[in-house]
């Protein structure tokens, strides 16, 4: 295995068949994103033949550490591979400096394990179909769609709910402007939640392709938990994908986050991936 220079068909080919052969990307939209905007570290590797691995380490500002996500060709999966993949991969990190390796597959966990790796966190993305109706009851807080006047007060309650969270608590007006205007987001999908004059909490909503939607982001503010408003966020989300014609749809949630993990539950999603995030130990 030799590094070449980076192709990004060849590149996209290789995400597009270990996506078939696993039924998920293996990268995250996070890096892809990072990487085309040539906003990451990335690098390609060929076996001689075919590109065999790609990988991207990409710094979080919050958690003051560097990501790295790997792809490896379906056909190029035995150990000795895995474990070169995520040796390649982590030297992009400058200086060897703190970093965290995700993986979902059994094998490629296994051989960061026999690299001194271990779990520090596990994500999953609960998924299921939008209910036909919400329930009925009497809302804490008026939900409405942003403002433009609103984007300041989202941003400081976005950074006050995740101010420990390793890569969402950190938002700037720029990476809010870029993530809003990427395919999928529609101002109309933006929604706050409203307690008199203040911003309680809000939720993002993202269209996919076909009629899958997600739930991409969503935050109360610390003073408003446990009065429901994330729920009547996430009811209120599940309105305006349906009417957009949306007819399943997906979140991302900590393992730890056990009240939240609850709440989607009871709105009918279950687990259906998960992925890890290693360190060395």
């Amino acid at each position: 295995m030799h590094p070449v220079p980076y192709d990004e068909l060849a590149a996209d080919e290789l995400v597009e068949s270990a996506t078939l052969f696993d039924g998920h990307p293996p990268l995250s939209g996070h890096k892809l994103e990072t990487m085309r905007g040539n906003q990451s570290r990335a690098g390609v590797w060929s076996d001689g033949a075919v590109l065999c691995v790609l990988a991207v380490a990409a710094y979080h500002k919050s958690g003051d550490h560097w990501a790295v996500e790997i792809a490896v060709a379906p056909a190029n999966r035995d150990g000795r591979t895995e474990e070169a993949s995520i040796r390649v991969g982590t030297d992009l990190v400058p200086d060897r400096a703190a970093h965290r390796l995700w993986a979902f597959r059994t094998d490629q966990i296994e051989a960061a394990e026999r690299l001194g790796y271990r779990e520090v966190r596990s994500v999953l993305r609960m998924a299921g179909s939008i209910p036909i109706q919400t329930s009925e009851r009497t809302r804490q807080t008026e939900i409405g769609v942003m403002e433009p006047d609103d984007v300041p007060s989202i941003i400081a309650l976005n950074n006050r709910a995740f101010a420990d969270h390793p890569e969402q608590g950190a938002m700037t007006a720029a990476s809010f402007t870029s993530l809003v205007g990427q395919p999928g987001f529609d101002p109309a999908g933006i929604l706050v939640a409203r307690k008199g004059e203040r911003i309680a909490g809000f939720c993002i909503t993202k269209r996919e392709e076909s009629e899958n939607g997600e739930i991409f982001v969503i935050a109360v503010d610390p003073i408003d938990h446990h009065l429901g408003i994330g729920r009547e966020l996430i009811e209120e989300g599940f309105d305006v994908l349906r009417d957009g014609g949306v007819l399943t749809v997906n979140l991302w949630v900590d393992e730890e986050n056990e009240a939240a993990i609850g709440l989607y539950a009871s709105l009918g999603l279950v687990e259906a991936f998960r992925t890890r995030e290693l360190a060395l130990s």
